[in-house]
Protein backbone atom coordinates (compact mmCIF):
# COMPACT_ATOMS: atom_id res chain seq x y z
CA UNK A 1 0.00 0.00 0.00
CA UNK A 2 1.39 3.14 -0.60
CA UNK A 3 1.70 5.80 1.93
CA UNK A 4 -1.46 7.54 2.82
CA UNK A 5 -0.69 11.22 2.90
CA UNK A 6 -3.52 12.59 3.02
CA UNK A 7 -4.71 11.43 6.46
CA UNK A 8 -2.24 12.03 10.17
CA UNK A 9 -1.42 8.90 11.28
CA UNK A 10 2.01 6.92 10.50
CA UNK A 11 1.77 5.41 7.09
CA UNK A 12 4.06 2.81 8.34
CA UNK A 13 1.23 0.48 8.76
CA UNK A 14 0.79 -1.77 5.72
CA UNK A 15 -2.64 -3.83 4.65
CA UNK A 16 -5.35 -4.24 7.19
CA UNK A 17 -4.73 -7.09 9.17
CA UNK A 18 -4.17 -4.70 12.35
CA UNK A 19 -5.59 -1.38 13.08
CA UNK A 20 -1.92 -0.58 15.00
CA UNK A 21 1.11 1.28 13.21
CA UNK A 22 4.49 0.72 14.22
CA UNK A 23 4.17 0.32 17.73
CA UNK A 24 3.60 3.69 18.49
CA UNK A 25 -0.50 3.88 18.15
CA UNK A 26 -2.69 5.62 15.77
CA UNK A 27 -2.98 9.09 16.34
CA UNK A 28 -6.46 10.27 17.49
CA UNK A 29 -9.21 12.00 15.47
CA UNK A 30 -9.44 16.06 16.46
CA UNK A 31 -12.57 16.83 18.33
CA UNK A 32 -13.89 20.00 16.68
CA UNK A 33 -16.11 22.12 18.36
CA UNK A 34 -17.87 23.16 14.50
CA UNK A 35 -19.57 19.49 14.62
CA UNK A 36 -22.35 18.21 16.57
CA UNK A 37 -21.99 14.40 17.27
CA UNK A 38 -25.18 12.18 15.99
CA UNK A 39 -24.37 9.64 18.36
CA UNK A 40 -23.33 6.94 15.98
CA UNK A 41 -19.72 7.13 15.57
CA UNK A 42 -20.07 5.11 11.32
CA UNK A 43 -22.55 8.21 10.91
CA UNK A 44 -20.00 11.00 12.08
CA UNK A 45 -17.40 9.56 9.95
CA UNK A 46 -20.91 9.60 7.11
CA UNK A 47 -21.33 13.10 7.52
CA UNK A 48 -17.81 14.86 7.89
CA UNK A 49 -15.35 12.44 7.90
CA UNK A 50 -14.45 13.21 11.84
CA UNK A 51 -15.75 9.81 14.01
CA UNK A 52 -16.82 12.74 17.24
CA UNK A 53 -19.09 15.21 15.36
CA UNK A 54 -21.20 14.93 12.03
CA UNK A 55 -24.21 17.44 12.27
CA UNK A 56 -22.13 21.26 11.45
CA UNK A 57 -23.05 24.21 13.71
CA UNK A 58 -24.74 26.60 12.43
CA UNK A 59 -27.32 24.63 9.56
CA UNK A 60 -30.64 23.09 9.11
CA UNK A 61 -30.66 19.14 8.80
CA UNK A 62 -33.33 17.14 7.75
CA UNK A 63 -33.60 13.37 8.83
CA UNK A 64 -35.95 11.48 6.71
CA UNK A 65 -37.71 7.98 7.34
CA UNK A 66 -39.92 5.15 7.45
CA UNK A 67 -41.69 4.50 10.59
CA UNK A 68 -39.79 3.08 13.54
CA UNK A 69 -36.77 3.92 11.31
CA UNK A 70 -34.89 5.10 14.85
CA UNK A 71 -35.84 9.39 13.83
CA UNK A 72 -36.03 9.47 17.57
CA UNK A 73 -34.01 7.82 19.28
CA UNK A 74 -31.06 9.36 16.57
CA UNK A 75 -32.20 12.75 17.79
CA UNK A 76 -32.04 11.93 21.42
CA UNK A 77 -28.75 10.10 21.06
CA UNK A 78 -27.39 13.71 19.84
CA UNK A 79 -29.12 15.75 22.51
CA UNK A 80 -27.19 12.70 24.82
CA UNK A 81 -24.16 13.06 23.38
CA UNK A 82 -24.24 16.96 23.87
CA UNK A 83 -24.53 17.39 27.08
CA UNK A 84 -21.43 15.14 28.23
CA UNK A 85 -20.06 17.92 26.11
CA UNK A 86 -18.38 21.14 27.70
CA UNK A 87 -18.26 22.98 24.74
CA UNK A 88 -22.15 23.26 24.12
CA UNK A 89 -22.78 24.31 28.02
CA UNK A 90 -24.10 27.37 26.75
CA UNK A 91 -26.60 26.01 24.02
CA UNK A 92 -30.47 25.63 24.92
CA UNK A 93 -31.45 22.06 24.14
CA UNK A 94 -35.24 21.86 22.81
CA UNK A 95 -37.27 19.07 21.71
CA UNK A 96 -40.31 19.16 20.47
CA UNK A 97 -43.16 16.06 20.37
CA UNK A 98 -45.48 17.51 17.22
CA UNK A 99 -46.76 14.59 16.84
CA UNK A 100 -47.87 13.83 20.14
CA UNK A 101 -46.30 10.19 20.31
CA UNK A 102 -42.85 10.54 22.84
CA UNK A 103 -42.95 7.72 24.89
CA UNK A 104 -39.37 7.25 25.39
CA UNK A 105 -38.13 6.94 28.92
CA UNK A 106 -34.87 9.46 28.17
CA UNK A 107 -33.63 9.18 32.03
CA UNK A 108 -33.19 5.88 32.21
CA UNK A 109 -31.63 5.60 28.59
CA UNK A 110 -29.30 8.52 28.83
CA UNK A 111 -29.00 9.25 32.18
CA UNK A 112 -30.02 12.21 34.52
CA UNK A 113 -27.88 14.69 32.67
CA UNK A 114 -30.69 14.11 29.78
CA UNK A 115 -32.71 16.32 31.91
CA UNK A 116 -31.23 19.46 30.60
CA UNK A 117 -33.21 18.84 27.42
CA UNK A 118 -36.42 20.69 27.51
CA UNK A 119 -39.43 19.43 26.10
CA UNK A 120 -41.68 21.79 24.37
CA UNK A 121 -44.50 22.37 26.86
CA UNK A 122 -47.97 22.47 25.50
CA UNK A 123 -48.80 25.69 26.13
CA UNK A 124 -45.73 26.52 23.41
CA UNK A 125 -46.48 23.73 21.21
CA UNK A 126 -45.96 25.02 17.72
CA UNK A 127 -48.91 23.64 15.73
CA UNK A 128 -48.60 25.14 12.26
CA UNK A 129 -45.57 25.89 9.91
CA UNK A 130 -46.13 29.82 11.04
CA UNK A 131 -45.90 28.71 14.38
CA UNK A 132 -42.36 26.81 13.94
CA UNK A 133 -41.67 30.00 12.08
CA UNK A 134 -42.46 32.17 15.09
CA UNK A 135 -40.79 29.39 17.51
CA UNK A 136 -37.60 29.57 16.09
CA UNK A 137 -37.23 33.41 15.18
CA UNK A 138 -38.31 33.58 19.25
CA UNK A 139 -35.20 31.24 19.82
CA UNK A 140 -32.61 32.97 17.47
CA UNK A 141 -33.42 36.19 19.33
CA UNK A 142 -32.33 34.29 22.60
CA UNK A 143 -28.70 35.08 23.87
CA UNK A 144 -27.45 31.72 23.31
CA UNK A 145 -27.26 29.33 20.42
CA UNK A 146 -29.83 26.46 20.59
CA UNK A 147 -30.18 23.17 19.29
CA UNK A 148 -33.59 22.13 18.27
CA UNK A 149 -35.68 19.09 16.89
CA UNK A 150 -39.60 19.25 16.04
CA UNK A 151 -40.56 15.82 15.52
CA UNK A 152 -42.17 15.65 12.98
CA UNK A 153 -42.26 18.48 10.36
CA UNK A 154 -45.29 16.18 8.85
CA UNK A 155 -47.69 16.33 11.70
CA UNK A 156 -47.48 20.86 11.23
CA UNK A 157 -50.64 22.18 9.66
CA UNK A 158 -51.03 25.75 8.75
CA UNK A 159 -53.47 28.45 9.66
CA UNK A 160 -55.46 28.01 6.57
CA UNK A 161 -55.79 24.48 7.07
CA UNK A 162 -56.71 25.21 10.55
CA UNK A 163 -59.76 27.30 9.59
CA UNK A 164 -61.08 24.37 6.90
CA UNK A 165 -60.17 26.15 4.17
CA UNK A 166 -57.75 23.90 2.46
CA UNK A 167 -60.33 21.95 -0.51
CA UNK A 168 -60.80 25.81 -1.53
CA UNK A 169 -57.38 26.81 -2.65
CA UNK A 170 -55.26 25.56 -6.10
CA UNK A 171 -52.04 25.44 -4.17
CA UNK A 172 -51.37 24.45 -0.57
CA UNK A 173 -49.86 26.55 1.79
CA UNK A 174 -47.63 24.06 3.65
CA UNK A 175 -44.76 24.33 1.21
CA UNK A 176 -45.22 28.02 0.14
CA UNK A 177 -44.69 28.75 4.00
CA UNK A 178 -42.52 25.99 4.38
CA UNK A 179 -40.26 27.97 1.77
CA UNK A 180 -40.59 31.31 2.91
CA UNK A 181 -40.11 29.99 6.77
CA UNK A 182 -36.51 28.30 5.64
CA UNK A 183 -35.08 31.04 3.71
CA UNK A 184 -35.52 33.49 6.34
CA UNK A 185 -33.97 31.47 8.71
CA UNK A 186 -31.12 29.66 7.57
CA UNK A 187 -28.82 32.53 7.41
CA UNK A 188 -29.66 33.59 11.12
CA UNK A 189 -29.12 30.12 11.97
CA UNK A 190 -25.57 30.01 10.67
CA UNK A 191 -24.71 33.13 12.03
CA UNK A 192 -26.08 32.14 15.69
CA UNK A 193 -24.37 28.76 15.27
CA UNK A 194 -27.46 26.71 15.85
CA UNK A 195 -28.51 23.86 14.88
CA UNK A 196 -32.26 23.04 13.16
CA UNK A 197 -32.93 19.36 13.56
CA UNK A 198 -35.89 18.91 11.07
CA UNK A 199 -37.25 15.72 11.50
CA UNK A 200 -39.40 13.97 8.64
CA UNK A 201 -42.08 11.25 8.23
CA UNK A 202 -41.46 9.54 4.86
CA UNK A 203 -44.98 9.11 2.46
CA UNK A 204 -44.09 5.20 1.70
CA UNK A 205 -41.91 3.16 3.01
CA UNK A 206 -38.19 3.21 1.96
CA UNK A 207 -37.16 -0.48 2.53
CA UNK A 208 -33.91 -0.41 1.59
CA UNK A 209 -34.17 0.86 -1.85
CA UNK A 210 -34.27 4.71 -1.09
CA UNK A 211 -35.84 5.63 -4.35
CA UNK A 212 -37.32 8.64 -6.08
CA UNK A 213 -41.30 7.79 -5.66
CA UNK A 214 -40.56 8.76 -1.96
CA UNK A 215 -41.38 11.94 -0.81
CA UNK A 216 -41.84 13.95 2.31
CA UNK A 217 -44.54 16.67 3.72
CA UNK A 218 -43.71 20.17 2.72
CA UNK A 219 -42.75 20.47 -0.63
CA UNK A 220 -38.93 20.71 -1.58
CA UNK A 221 -38.14 23.43 0.95
CA UNK A 222 -36.36 21.23 3.08
CA UNK A 223 -34.15 19.66 0.82
CA UNK A 224 -33.37 22.63 -0.56
CA UNK A 225 -32.26 24.74 2.47
CA UNK A 226 -31.03 21.57 4.39
CA UNK A 227 -27.34 21.63 4.85
CA UNK A 228 -27.01 17.36 5.50
CA UNK A 229 -30.56 15.54 4.16
CA UNK A 230 -30.40 11.84 6.03
CA UNK A 231 -32.54 9.39 4.96
CA UNK A 232 -33.37 6.24 7.28
CA UNK A 233 -34.47 2.87 6.30
CA UNK A 234 -34.78 -0.02 8.49
CA UNK A 235 -32.97 -2.81 7.06
CA UNK A 236 -33.93 -5.43 9.44
CA UNK A 237 -35.07 -6.76 12.98
CA UNK A 238 -32.85 -7.73 15.85
CA UNK A 239 -34.14 -10.81 17.91
CA UNK A 240 -33.46 -12.04 21.33
CA UNK A 241 -35.70 -15.07 22.28
CA UNK A 242 -37.97 -14.64 18.81
CA UNK A 243 -38.78 -11.44 20.25
CA UNK A 244 -37.80 -7.68 18.16
CA UNK A 245 -35.04 -5.59 20.52
CA UNK A 246 -34.34 -3.40 18.52
CA UNK A 247 -34.08 -2.76 13.83
CA UNK A 248 -30.82 -2.57 11.67
CA UNK A 249 -31.04 1.26 10.28
CA UNK A 250 -29.35 2.14 7.11
CA UNK A 251 -28.19 5.01 6.76
CA UNK A 252 -27.74 7.71 3.66
CA UNK A 253 -27.39 10.77 2.63
CA UNK A 254 -28.53 12.22 -0.48
CA UNK A 255 -27.13 15.18 0.38
CA UNK A 256 -23.86 16.77 1.99
CA UNK A 257 -22.48 20.32 1.71
CA UNK A 258 -20.21 19.80 4.34
CA UNK A 259 -17.90 16.99 2.27
CA UNK A 260 -20.08 16.84 -0.48
CA UNK A 261 -19.97 13.19 -0.35
CA UNK A 262 -22.84 10.64 -0.17
CA UNK A 263 -22.68 8.16 1.70
CA UNK A 264 -24.11 5.13 3.19
CA UNK A 265 -23.81 3.28 6.38
CA UNK A 266 -25.74 1.16 9.18
CA UNK A 267 -26.21 0.75 12.87
CA UNK A 268 -27.86 -0.61 14.99
CA UNK A 269 -31.04 0.70 17.38
CA UNK A 270 -32.00 -1.32 20.66
CA UNK A 271 -35.08 -0.15 22.23
CA UNK A 272 -33.91 0.17 25.76
CA UNK A 273 -30.68 0.74 24.99
CA UNK A 274 -30.20 3.23 21.88
CA UNK A 275 -27.72 3.71 19.42
CA UNK A 276 -25.25 0.31 19.67
CA UNK A 277 -22.29 2.17 18.41
CA UNK A 278 -20.03 -0.10 19.66
CA UNK A 279 -21.60 -3.17 17.94
CA UNK A 280 -22.15 -1.30 14.94
CA UNK A 281 -18.03 0.03 14.25
CA UNK A 282 -17.54 -3.96 15.21
CA UNK A 283 -19.76 -5.12 12.40
CA UNK A 284 -18.34 -2.32 10.29
CA UNK A 285 -14.69 -3.05 10.96
CA UNK A 286 -15.60 -6.74 10.23
CA UNK A 287 -17.56 -6.29 7.25
CA UNK A 288 -14.82 -4.12 5.84
CA UNK A 289 -12.32 -6.80 6.44
CA UNK A 290 -10.32 -4.73 8.90
CA UNK A 291 -11.01 -7.66 11.00
CA UNK A 292 -11.81 -11.40 10.64
CA UNK A 293 -14.21 -13.83 11.78
CA UNK A 294 -12.18 -16.92 12.03
CA UNK A 295 -13.14 -19.97 10.12
CA UNK A 296 -15.73 -21.90 11.55
CA UNK A 297 -16.45 -19.85 14.43
CA UNK A 298 -18.08 -16.83 15.68
CA UNK A 299 -14.68 -15.33 17.32
CA UNK A 300 -13.45 -12.27 15.48
CA UNK A 301 -9.48 -12.04 15.22
CA UNK A 302 -8.70 -8.25 15.59
CA UNK A 303 -4.83 -8.15 14.76
CA UNK A 304 -4.10 -7.19 18.44
CA UNK A 305 -6.36 -3.87 18.54
CA UNK A 306 -8.60 -6.21 21.31
CA UNK A 307 -8.61 -10.18 22.56
CA UNK A 308 -10.21 -12.30 19.97
CA UNK A 309 -13.52 -13.15 20.75
CA UNK A 310 -16.97 -13.09 19.90
CA UNK A 311 -18.74 -10.30 18.83
CA UNK A 312 -21.04 -10.23 22.09
CA UNK A 313 -17.73 -10.94 24.27
CA UNK A 314 -16.31 -7.93 22.48
CA UNK A 315 -18.81 -5.32 23.64
CA UNK A 316 -18.84 -6.43 26.83
CA UNK A 317 -15.06 -6.08 27.08
CA UNK A 318 -15.21 -2.37 25.27
CA UNK A 319 -18.32 -1.18 27.44
CA UNK A 320 -16.20 -2.61 30.62
CA UNK A 321 -12.70 -0.82 30.25
CA UNK A 322 -14.96 2.21 29.75
CA UNK A 323 -13.41 5.58 28.03
CA UNK A 324 -9.83 3.84 27.14
CA UNK A 325 -11.53 0.76 25.36
CA UNK A 326 -14.15 2.52 23.40
CA UNK A 327 -11.90 5.76 22.16
CA UNK A 328 -9.41 3.21 20.92
CA UNK A 329 -12.01 1.29 18.86
CA UNK A 330 -13.29 4.57 17.62
CA UNK A 331 -9.60 5.53 16.48
CA UNK A 332 -9.77 1.77 14.34
CA UNK A 333 -12.37 2.55 12.94
CA UNK A 334 -11.75 6.32 12.09
CA UNK A 335 -8.53 4.29 10.76
CA UNK A 336 -10.18 1.78 8.46
CA UNK A 337 -12.53 4.82 7.40
CA UNK A 338 -10.06 6.76 6.21
CA UNK A 339 -8.03 4.11 3.83
CA UNK A 340 -11.16 3.20 2.60
CA UNK A 341 -11.59 6.71 1.76
CA UNK A 342 -8.20 6.76 0.62
CA UNK A 343 -8.36 3.89 -1.73
CA UNK A 344 -11.56 5.06 -3.66
CA UNK A 345 -10.48 8.76 -4.49
CA UNK A 346 -9.89 9.94 -7.62
CA UNK A 347 -5.98 9.80 -8.14
CA UNK A 348 -4.91 12.06 -10.89
CA UNK A 349 -3.40 15.67 -11.29
CA UNK A 350 -5.42 18.30 -10.16
CA UNK A 351 -6.52 20.29 -13.53
CA UNK A 352 -6.05 23.93 -12.20
CA UNK A 353 -2.69 24.80 -10.63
Amino acid sequence: MEPLVDIPFPPEKKGKETAKSNGEGLIAAERRVDLIPTGSTLLNLALSDNPYGGYPVGSIINVVGDRSAGKTFLSWNMMAEVVLREEFDNYHLEYEDIEGKFRIPTVALFGAPIRRVVLTPEEDAVGTVEGLDKKVNKLLKSENPFIYVPDSFDALSDAEEMDKEELKRDYPAKPRLASAMFRRIAGKINKTGSLLLVVSQVRQNIGVTFGEKYSRSGGKALGHYAVIELWLAVKGHIKRKERDVGVKVKAKTKKNHLTGKLRTIEFDILFDYGVDDVGSMIDFLVNEGFWKKKKGGQKIETGGDFTDATREKLIKSIDDNSTEAYDSLVTITWDCWNRIEHDIRTDRKPRYE
